[in-house]
């Protein structure tokens, strides 16, 4: 978060059995507005239809309180080169103004003038008012200035944890009564337990230093999940995405790119193999004002291997069809919102198995500056994310409820905290509960989840 963030969409697990609904890692595998024209008008008729802000500059332009609102203001709303100049116009007053330069040193790095950046950053750590806590903010910022001047970057995280849920199995209770007049299988009904979960993440960036901006991309994440008693639920995921990204606008750090990707993924279950899927997709970026717009449409052939535990999963064998949107932006001093809408199709083998999924997530990140003993002023971060799922099935599974297509919605609220201890580490914890209502009372459930861990970004 802050810079920049890069939304990652996982893979779910879809139901292998009566017991075993989409999405069994959850939440675990973690880890996104908008010209005055002047022409014509006399000198009054400006300034009247004009920024008041900016009004305020014009009229008292020593005056750093007004200039520093309007830059301020400026960036806010995505209109970084007239905060650029304007706080050059404060450096013009008080050119041993570390904060200034600090300032110069981000908006230079949002449009992508890294040497610029680190010229101004580099000349920030020498000013006299540097404070301890800007001085590791620009130092922070260098690095990730540092990795950009690089053809070769590598950025990821890691972290390992405990997690609890009071329904691990995603499942109905145990006393849901079948259409055939029977009761679910007991090891895949409602039951809490703790398991361990890693999980790991790798960007890769080449950068092909051309005039025209080619870069190429890719990512890797990987979780894992040892449950302590319930242990046909553990399970393994890892997706690989890589491809070459192009620019429309070559030198526009905001202009749009389009980048084809390939993608593969594979999971196991219960310690067993049970899914792997190979396929494709197209993404592309833009900057509208201050708000990144990631648009992305992909299709995977996934195929399903059956095991003891979970006898009917090749049915699940068949295509993925995904169209989506991630947004993301800021809203006022280190709050911003991410989001994330979806549609998916799965047409597997049979059509109580396929269906079409509707998605909707929320996120709004908090990041400010608490006091620590441990760490000194640093950056706590609190996300509380919302967000729904609706599967709605092609035909009524006739080993649950034959004469029922299922239709289930998914609602799920969270809050996740994120709390500095040394450098890179990190506390982090996430607190989610889930309930989904179906028309098939086996695909009804509900979950309270806690988990939490170190975690380390590089």
């Amino acid at each position: 978060m802050g810079l920049g963030v890069d939304v990652l969409v996982a893979t779910s697990i879809r139901r292998a059995g009566p017991g075993l609904i989409a999405d069994v890692a959850g939440s675990a595998a973690l880890l996104i507005a908008l010209t005055v024209t002047a022409f014509g008008q006399g000198a009054s008729d400006f300034t009247k239809d004009i920024d008041p802000l900016f009004a305020g500059v014009l009229a008292q332009p020593g005056n750093l309180g007004n200039t520093i609102q309007y830059a301020a203001a400026s960036a806010n709303r995505g209109d970084i080169e007239s905060a650029i100049s304007t706080y050059e116009q404060l450096r013009f007053y008080n050119p041993r103004l570390a904060a200034t330069r600090f300032q110069l040193g981000v908006l230079y790095y949002q449009l992508g003038s890294y040497d610029q950046a680190r010229g101004y950053l580099q000349t920030a750590l020498q000013m006299p008012d540097v404070t301890p806590e800007l001085r590791q903010k620009i130092e922070d910022l260098l690095e990730l200035v540092d990795k950009k001047l690089r053809p070769d970057q590598f950025s990821g995280f890691a972290q390992t944890g405990l997690r609890y849920q009071s329904n691990a199995s995603l499942g109905a209770g145990a006393q849901t009564v079948l259409a055939s007049g029977g009761t679910l299988n007991s090891s895949f009904t409602a039951r809490p337990d703790w398991n361990w979960f890693g999980t790991a993440g790798i960007n890769y960036v080449h950068d092909f230093e051309t005039q025209t901006g080619e870069t190429f991309e890719a990512s890797v994440i990987a979780y894992d999940a040892q449950q302590f008693a319930l242990h046909q639920f553990d399970v393994g995921l890892m997706e690989i995405r890589a491809g070459p990204r192009f620019a429309f606008a070559p030198g526009n750090i905001n202009g749009l790119t389009v980048k084809p990707y390939v993608v593969a993924t594979g999971a196991l279950l219960a310690d067993a193999p049970y899914m792997g899927g190979i396929g494709g997709g197209l993404t592309l970026h833009a900057v509208v004002g201050n708000v990144s717009l990631d648009p992305y449409g992909e299709i995977v052939q996934q195929s399903f291997r059956n095991s003891a535990l979970y006898p009917l999963a090749s049915g699940l064998s068949g295509t993925l069809s995904t169209v989506g949107l991630q947004a993301s932006g800021p809203v006022a001093s280190g709050l911003a919102w991410q989001s994330r809408v979806a549609y998916a199709r799965a047409s597997d083998q049979f059509a109580f198995d396929s269906y079409r999924s509707y998605v909707a997530d929320i996120w709004l990140p908090w990041t400010f500056s608490w006091p620590t003993p441990w760490a000194g002023s640093a950056h706590w971060t609190v996300v509380p994310t919302v967000g729904v799922t609706r599967w709605e099935y092609d035909a009524a599974d006739p080993f649950v409820a034959p004469f029922t297509t299922a239709h289930t919605t998914e609602w799920r609220a969270g809050l996740g905290l994120e709390v500095p201890i040394w450098h890179k580490l990190i506390f982090a914890s996430l607190v989610q509960y889930r309930n989904a209502s179906s028309n098939v009372a086996a695909f009804s459930y509900r979950d309270l989840s806690v988990s939490a861990g170190p975690l380390v970004r590089f």
